[in-house]
């Protein structure tokens, strides 16, 4: 089974521009707000049609992200712009149910493997999010 959601948005590069010499309550604020849209996108995996995740959250699984953006990053400002969608995979925050949970870690030794990607796509930016099986788990 694959699952895929999009979340819209803005992608920012965390790490270049105002938002690297912010203070750390308007980076805290950027990346709630990343993750909550994230969370409202996964969600609909459990509540809207299509199918429903089967696997629990410590299956490996192959993640990919495929970032819509204006401009192009570059590898390390892409993977900090998607941090917190990343993070986001991992639970909601409290008084939400625990099982929304599509992975248990995002560290190297959790089994899942990450990919990031990106597009020049102006008309409708955000951030595409593939979750599937991954039977090799981090060996791939």
């Amino acid at each position: 089974m694959i699952l895929e959601v999009f979340v819209p948005g803005k992608l920012t590069n965390p790490l270049n521009g105002s938002l690297s010499r912010a203070h750390w309550s308007h980076k805290h604020r950027w990346s709630t707000a990343w993750k909550a849209a994230t969370w409202v996108e996964t969600a609909k995996l459990w509540t809207g049609p299509g199918p429903t995740p089967t696997w629990t959250p410590e299956q490996p699984k192959r993640v990919t992200f495929m970032a819509h953006t204006a401009r192009l990053f570059d590898e390390t400002g892409l993977r900090a712009a998607l941090k917190p969608a990343e993070d986001a995979l991992m639970g909601w925050p409290q008084a939400h149910p625990t099982h929304w949970r599509l992975i248990h870690s995002d560290a190297p030794d959790s089994g899942h493997v990450f990919v990031y990607d990106q597009v020049i796509d102006r008309a409708q930016r955000g951030v595409r999010i593939t979750i599937e099986p991954h039977p090799k788990g981090a060996t791939a």
